[in-house]
């Protein structure tokens, strides 16, 4: 769709930087070190890792919202448009 690729670029970084983050919880988590800063930096990351998750998700329901809403309003289909997207968020919620 087209806010895939207007945004493919946000996105990606976005994706990225999830991935690092949970690439380092994965090292902390192998790490042989028994030491308590370790047990806070594991916090910090997951704490970290559900912002950027929320980031990803607001990036990403804002384009397709924008674009799909359209698209709907175009059809006709705004009701049936609303109630997929009531159900996708509600699952987000959960």
């Amino acid at each position: 769709m087209a806010h895939i690729q207007r945004d493919r670029r946000k996105l990606v970084a976005r994706v990225n930087r999830l991935i690092g983050q949970l690439e380092a919880v994965r090292s902390l988590l192998q790490s042989e070190e028994d030491d308590e800063a370790r047990c806070y930096e594991v916090m910090r990351q997951l704490s970290s890792i559900k912002g950027a998750h929320k980031g990803l998700m607001s990036a990403y329901l804002e384009g397709f919202v924008g674009d799909h809403l359209v698209m709907a309003a175009k059809r006709g289909t705004v009701e049936e448009f609303a109630d997929e997207l009531l159900e996708i968020v509600r699952s987000f919620q959960n």
